[in-house]
């Protein structure tokens, strides 16, 4: 009785049983012990000798393909058949599926080359096939639905009214009322965008004739540090950029150090913010800070013009409202 220790053909393999590994080694043990009894046991023993030795070679060779046969087969691959051969005859042992299993045994073990007759002893016995796993493969994330009707809260615009508070007695009765862009919010650093803008006038004594107004749009980007990103969120920020500045002339007024123009000029500003998300995509500002920007005013006096930078540096707090666009 022998089996094969290793069989691979294709992809499969096959790993003999404790009790073939020892028939098989069993059968290999007479083969050499025959060897050596005609070797040296004399003339007479040497033909029976070399004659039994051979036998023990050929059921092997017939074992090993048989098994083989059976391994390769579709079917029985994985059906745990026995196979011995002694003097070209194969006996089949061991359980299978069904009587078709069986008859499709002997049919392989009868095509191979050598094999003299087959005796089947299998057994019919309902032994369920290995189940083979197929590795899970790695699955994309699931997305999380988004919410009916809510916003992505990337972009939000609105408008602010402001109160000013000139630093100095160059400005009086100044007020803002400009836009608002509200990007995402979030704990940490981040990019900002402000305007504060404003309206005051020039107040007496100022140098500058009475009446004269003084439009200032600065436009303004920078850093800010957040907390939350919930319904209600805060921000520290500094923002700087260029004053987009419109003189607003007394026209009616004739006299000493009459402003006739205003430059642009650089412009930052600091503060902090709270917002507070009233719904979904509205949301209610609050913002306190301070606005550096010093415009040059061109003034006609006499019968000369003259320049010089202009304080229009103020306190400023704010209250607005924003609309989520995205």
């Amino acid at each position: 009785m022998t089996r094969a220790s290793h069989v691979v053909t294709g992809a499969k393999s096959e790993t003999m049983e404790h009790g073939e590994a020892w028939n098989f080694a069993r059968s290999r043990v007479a083969v050499i012990l025959a060897m050596g009894l005609a070797v040296g046991g004399g003339g007479a023993l040497a033909p029976a000798a070399f004659a039994g030795a051979q036998d023990a070679v050929r059921d092997a060779q017939i074992a090993v393909a048989v098994k083989t046969a059976l391994i390769n087969d579709v079917v029985l691959g994985t059906a745990p058949i026995d196979v011995a051969v002694r003097g070209g005859v194969v006996t089949l042992r061991g359980p299978v599926p069904s009587a078709e299993d069986a008859d499709r045994a002997a049919a392989l073990a009868r095509g191979v080359e050598g094999v003299a007759g087959v005796r089947s002893e299998l057994v019919v016995d309902a032994v369920p096939p290995p189940r083979r796993v197929r590795p899970e493969r790695p699955g994309l994330p699931a997305l999380a639905p988004r919410p009916s009707g809510a916003p992505l809260r990337l972009i939000g615009v609105g408008v602010s009214g402001a109160g000013m508070f000139p630093a100095r007695d160059t400005l009086t009765g100044a007020a803002g009322l400009g836009p608002i862009l509200r990007l995402r919010p979030g704990t940490g650093p981040g990019p900002t965008i402000a305007f504060s803008w404003m309206r005051a006038r020039f107040a007496d004594g100022s140098g500058v004739s009475s009446g004269t107004g003084l439009r200032v749009r600065p436009v303004m980007a920078g850093l800010q540090y957040g907390w939350g990103g919930g319904r209600t969120s805060a921000a520290a920020s500094v923002v700087a950029g260029y004053a987009f500045n419109r003189l607003q002339a007394d026209t009616g007024h004739a006299g000493a150090d009459r402003a006739i123009a205003v430059g642009n000029s650089p412009a930052l500003r600091v503060g902090g913010s709270l917002w507070v998300d009233v719904l979904p995509r509205i949301g209610i500002n609050v913002f306190g800070g301070y606005l550096f920007t010093r415009p040059e005013l061109t003034l006609a006096s006499g019968g000369s013009v003259v320049t010089r930078r202009v304080a229009a540096d103020t306190a400023l707090v704010s209250v607005g409202v924003a609309y989520w666009v995205f």
